[in-house]
C-alpha cells in the first residue's frame, strides 16, 4: 500500500518515532513501523529486514543512544512520493569519551501511515559511533545481512564518451 502523506504528516510521524527513541521506548518506536520494515546502512554494509531484526537494531541503538547522549539537529527535509529525506547533524559520545559531531542523510519510506524503512547514509564519524553501538556480533542477528550481498550485479563497462555523445541532450 502506497502513501500520499504530506510533509507535515511525515514530519508528525517522524516526531512520534523520535520521541519514542528519545524515551528509549522500544515498543513505541516499533509502533511507528510497518510489520516487515527494511533498513539499509551502507556505511556499515548492513541490510536489516523484518520485525525481529529491526527490533534488535533499535534495542541496541536506543540503549546506545541514551548512553552516548545522541542528539540530531535537522538541516533539511525534502519529500518525494512515499519518502522523506532528512539531512542532519548528529552529536554523540564515542567509546573514548570524546563528544563528536557527525552527519547523516536518511531516506524514510512510508506505507500507509507508518514508516516502512530507512536508508541511512552516515559520515565516518557517525558510522564509527554506530559500529561501536551495534557491536561486532550484529551481523549474526537473524535478518541482518551484508548489504553488498543484496546489491545488483555490476553494469557492464561503457564507452562513456560514445554513450555521452549519442545522447540527444548531452
Amino acid at each position: 500500500m502506497a502513501t500520499t502523506l504530506t510533509l507535515d504528516q511525515m514530519e508528525e510521524l517522524l516526531a512520534a518515532h523520535e520521541e519514542a527513541e528519545f524515551n528509549v521506548d522500544l515498543e513505541g518506536t516499533m509502533a511507528t513501523l510497518v510489520d516487515n520494515p527494511v533498513y539499509e546502512l551502507p556505511a556499515l554494509n548492513y541490510y536489516i529486514e523484518g520485525d525481529e531484526a529491526v527490533r534488535e537494531t533499535y534495542r541496541r541503538f536506543l540503549k546506545g543512544g541514551a548512553d552516548r547522549n545522541i542528539w540530531a539537529e535537522k538541516r533539511t527535509h525534502a519529500i518525494a512520493p512515499n519518502s522523506l529525506c532528512r539531512e542532519a547533524y548528529v552529536y554523540v559520545d564515542l567509546n573514548d569519551g570524546s563528544r563528536v559531531t557527525g552527519r547523516y542523510s536518511v531516506i524514510m519510506d512510508f506505507e500507509g501511515t507508518k514508516i516502512s524503512g530507512e536508508r541511512m547514509f552516515m559520515d565516518a564519524t557517525f558510522a564509527k559511533a554506530c559500529h561501536e553501538i551495534f557491536g561486532e556480533d550484529f551481523i549474526d542477528v537473524p535478518g541482518v545481512e551484508w548489504l553488498s550481498e543484496k546489491s545488483p550485479a555490476p553494469m557492464p563497462r561503457l564507452d562513456r564518451a560514445a554513450v555521452h555523445a549519442a545522447r540527444p541532450k548531452h
